[in-house]
């Protein structure tokens, strides 16, 4: 969106529409070609148990990883995760253990897989103003979940036809011909779970049932009612002036001027006094999101727009500031962060980023006790765990590193930076076999595959005396050798058909 190359030329424009989305096409052909072959080859007559949904849910979840890339900042993930547990526990019976990831390409959508994996596409974060807005959507998807609406529209579907997936494929071919290719990636188990013929979305009974339960849900945890209203109303007008046909997300889940008159009479009749929301934790969490994940000449651009409009925007200055450690300007990130940390004297996390300038600026005492300092505001944040064992680790304090990032590892075990540190920090002190295990481990978690195979070897041939770990290399090991022979199954079959 925001490119310093010249488009303005319709043929360029053309061309780059074509490129984009025969990526995305491709893309989405071979994701929803994947899930497909979840489906059993009898179709979904029977009625779905909740154990064969959980099951399919967790199937579908492995697959679903391999084309979607997480976001894995642990500022973002742990702030969504916790709007998630604010909704979640407010559920009377959940049927289904429900978790939350967040995806890092700027695609504005959300989905739920069968029994509670939901995903949030960072660009529907971007889209909305307000914490209520954002808990909004979640408790849609979750409404979806409880009232088990993907099993339902299974059983009605019957066998899976040729005219069905022709239907899923031409509502893919949509998204991308209607100018939001990225729009196409992820058409969500709703697509698929409906799919007889062309009736591909969640009903709108489906939908009514969601909005109600939603709304009851994120008005008991003391947002506003309002917010979902405005949200949706939203993505109401964004199906209307945005998109020539409404994009995959907007196409399961139909909006209709009904639903969003219903949500609003709702907010309208309730009285429940909401609580008092402090959006500012939304606010940096959304611009963190931007700041690390957008093209880094589109944020840096948008970043200074907003500022040339209003040089006081703080939120502006702090995606300037992230940008910059993010390219490297750590003393041009150090200034925005001095600068914040003048405007928001409560917040710990700007601490946190001074303290980690000057990790990287080469200053560990300095980044030592200002990480220290963030600790003790809030013992749990992840990026002051992760930036203090890596500072430790360069003034070789190396049992005090190793004891950080083990606590890190605790709170969140799939984080491959922190499994990379810790390796390091275990491999400057003596502890090869051991750090072998983690850089494998930190390999694995960034699809670099090659390296961690290396790795893991290593650490199944020398983890003799430890057999727990030398156990739990080999089994990865074992993952990785299933998983190859997946994929290489998959490449021979069109081969084998043939006459």
């Amino acid at each position: 969106m925001y490119c310093r190359k010249n488009t303005n030329k319709p043929h360029s424009r053309a061309r780059a529409a074509r490129r984009i989305g025969g990526r995305a096409v491709m893309r989405c052909i071979s994701f929803i070609l994947v899930l497909l072959l979840l489906m059993p080859q009898t179709g979904w007559a029977e009625d779905l148990t909740l154990q064969k949904e959980r099951e399919l849910g967790e199937k579908a979840l492995r697959e679903v990883l391999k084309q979607v890339e997480l976001a894995t900042d642990p500022d973002c993930v742990s702030y969504l995760r916790e709007v998630g547990a604010k909704l979640i526990k407010k559920l009377d019976d959940p049927r289904f253990d429900i978790k939350f990831y967040l995806a890092k390409k700027g695609e504005m959508n959300a989905f739920a897989l069968p029994a509670g994996n939901i995903f949030v596409f960072r660009g529907i974060i971007e889209k909305m103003e307000t914490e209520g807005e954002l808990a909004g959507v979640m408790a849609h998807e979750m409404a979806h979940v409880h009232y088990r609406h993907i099993a339902e529209r299974m059983r009605q579907s019957g066998p899976l036809s040729v005219a069905a997936m022709a239907g899923m494929l031409a509502g893919v071919l949509l998204g991308a011909l209607a100018g939001a290719p990225e729009l196409g990636q992820a058409v969500a188990i709703g697509a698929m779970a409906g799919a007889q013929g062309a009736a591909m979305a969640f009903s709108r009974e489906d939908e009514l049932e969601a909005d109600y339960f939603g709304y009851k849900l994120m008005t008991s945890c003391g947002y506003n009612g309002e917010d979902m209203a405005r949200t949706f109303l939203r993505l109401w007008k964004m199906q209307r002036t945005m998109y020539a046909t409404p994009p995959p997300y907007l196409t399961t889940h139909p909006t209709s001027p009904k639903r969003m008159e219903a949500i609003q009479n709702m907010a309208y009749r309730d009285h429940l006094t909401a609580k008092p929301q402090d959006n500012h934790r939304f606010l940096r969490v959304r611009t963190r999101l931007t700041a690390l994940y957008e093209n880094e000449d589109a944020a840096g651009s948008r970043f200074r727009n907003e500022l040339r409009q209003n040089p006081r925007d703080p939120y502006a200055l702090y995606g300037m500031g992230l940008v910059s450690l993010r390219t490297g300007d750590y003393r041009m990130a150090l200034k925005s962060m001095h600068r914040l940390a003048g405007i928001w004297t409560d917040d710990s996390s700007i601490t946190r980023d001074m303290g980690i300038c000057y990790l990287h600026l080469g200053q560990q005492q300095k980044a030592q006790e200002l990480l220290n300092e963030a600790l003790n505001s809030n013992p749990g944040d992840q990026q002051t765990l992760l930036a203090l064992g890596q500072s430790l680790t360069q003034e070789n304090h190396l049992d005090e590193a190793i004891f950080t990032l083990r606590r890190l590892l605790n709170k969140n075990p799939d984080l491959p930076q922190a499994h990379y540190d810790l390796g390091v920090a275990l491999g400057k002190s003596g502890r090869t076999a051991e750090a072998s295990l983690h850089l494998g481990l930190a390999f694995k978690g960034r699809k670099n595959l090659k390296m961690a195979r290396y790795h893991l070897d290593q650490a199944a041939r020398t983890l003799g005396d430890q057999p727990k770990l030398q156990n739990q290399a080999i089994k990865l090991l074992n993952e990785m050798d299933e998983e190859k022979k997946k994929r290489e199954g998959k490449k021979k079959k069109p081969e084998e058909s043939k006459p």
